[in-house]
């Protein structure tokens, strides 16, 4: 590995003290989440106190970590507890991660029961499946084509299930940061250029390459060129310094309230494969007014004369969150929307292939899992059941850090961080616990390294 790239195997509660105080730019980390994902050991406890003091350590005063959460609400509950114990600072928004691809995991109550009395299911239908082998062969010999019986049942709990494990579809991604060793985050700024978060670089681009007008952020002040409206209703743009008689605010010119050729602000949201797409197709024009009483009237936005902008584009309602987007005007390969097969093993042909540690249901049984594809016997040279998508990590670390930054990894696991760092031209340690996975990063980051040469 080169100089700016250090992988280290081992406990990161040990190899954290190889590293200096007050050298790292920031933490981008997907540690275990304390639930025992796949009865895996490793994810059977939320990381301590300790470990969390260890990395702010390291952290620069006023430097960010990003730490990715399931929304459970035990397990966040105790890893927000564990941070703010550490020392962090803990007032700021989380990021919240929503996808389409989550598989749900609740117990099916009504067949459990059925099956522990004995009592047939009535076969209603067939449900749709991808894997065309998962579910056995017909009686003439030849696979079902992977559309598994949909059954009913007649107790009267049918349709219920066991607590509450809805779809999967939102992570959490945790926002803290080490306090800050001067008096204002305009000092720290200036001091070390932490205790800031770089939102520029992560405006969600505009569905169309119109320059946008009207307000950014989907919100201006009518202050300087006369708007539409304006001169519709011949009334003049407010001047800088005017007083609303409603709030007692005065009206400024504000870069915030402007529209920006850059995109579209950072929410606290971001959207992967077109998930908040309900079918409708929505269209922004440049200055939208509503009626009253057959007159156009401002939007009056909690009383400080702000009228609602639109910016104008088309597209569905996930184009105001969109990371797949960002991810294409940004980063310079493709990056698939979620960690794909052909993503996941990337670089790792010379590794052995292994079996593939797939999400089981509550059926632990070899014999059914078998029967009902629950178990499946695919192989790939990263096993990681968890493995990242590269763009979200990229993401992360354009909000929180800048090119030749130091970013750590302690919770490495197959190196995503590390392949996003090497493509954003950001320096990186990562730690790794298992030598298995340990190898793959390794094996990851080699490639790309060796690509972007």
């Amino acid at each position: 590995m080169e100089d700016d790239i250090r992988l280290i195997c081992g406990d990161c509660l040990e190899k954290l003290k190889e590293l200096k105080d007050n050298s790292v730019d920031l933490v981008v980390t997907d540690p275990p989440y304390g639930y025992s994902f796949m009865k895996k050991n490793w994810d059977k406890a939320v990381m301590g106190v300790e470990y969390w003091k260890g990395c702010l350590r390291v952290l620069k005063p006023g430097a960010f970590a990003f730490v990715m959460s399931a929304p459970r609400q035990d397990v966040l509950s105790r890893i927000i507890a564990n941070l703010a114990n550490a020392g962090f600072e803990m007032g700021f928004t989380s990021i919240y991660h929503t996808y389409a691809a989550g598989f749900p995991k609740a117990s099916n109550i009504g067949k459990m029961v059925d099956k522990r009395l004995g009592n047939k299911r009535e076969i209603v239908g067939r449900g749709k499946r991808h894997d065309s082998k998962s579910f056995g062969k017909d009686i003439y010999g030849k696979y079902k084509g992977g559309v598994p019986l949909e059954t009913k049942g007649a107790s009267p709990i049918e349709g219920s299930y066991g607590g509450f494990q809805p779809k999967p579809a939102v992570e959490i991604i945790l926002v803290c940061m080490k306090p800050l060793n001067e008096k204002t985050y305009v000092d720290q700024a200036l001091k070390n250029k932490k205790g800031v978060t770089w939102l520029d670089d992560c405006r969600i681009p505009y569905e169309n390459k119109d320059k946008p007008q009207g307000g950014y952020g989907d919100m201006g002040i009518g202050i300087g060129k006369p708007t539409e409206h304006q001169k519709y209703t011949k009334r003049k743009p407010r001047q800088e310094g005017t007083v609303f008689k409603q709030s007692g605010f005065k009206a400024e010119k504000n870069d915030i309230a402007s529209a920006s050729p850059l995109g579209r602000f950072p929410a606290n949201l971001l959207v992967s494969d077109d998930v908040l797409n309900d079918g409708r197709i929505t269209k922004s024009g440049q200055n939208n007014v509503r009626r009253k009483h057959g007159k156009f009237v401002e939007h009056d936005l909690g009383g400080i004369g702000m009228r609602q902008v639109s910016h104008p584009d088309i597209g569905s309602y996930s184009r105001y969150f969109d990371l797949d987007k960002w991810a294409e005007k940004t980063l310079p390969f493709l990056i698939v929307p979620k960690a794909a097969k052909r993503e996941k093993n990337r670089g790792m042909e010379r590794l052995p292939e292994r079996k593939m540690e797939f999400e089981s249901t509550t059926r632990t049984n070899k014999e059914t899992a078998d029967k009902f594809g629950c178990e499946r016997k695919s192989k790939m040279q990263n096993n990681h059941p968890t493995v990242k998508p590269v763009k979200l990590m990229s993401y992360l670390i354009t909000l929180g850090s800048r090119p030749g930054d130091m970013v750590l990894d302690p919770f490495m696991g197959s190196g995503t961080t590390g392949i996003a760092c090497k493509t954003l031209n950001r320096r990186f340690v990562g730690i790794e616990l298992s030598r298995e996975y340990f190898d793959i990063a390794k094996a990851r980051i080699a490639f790309v390294q060796k690509n972007l040469l």
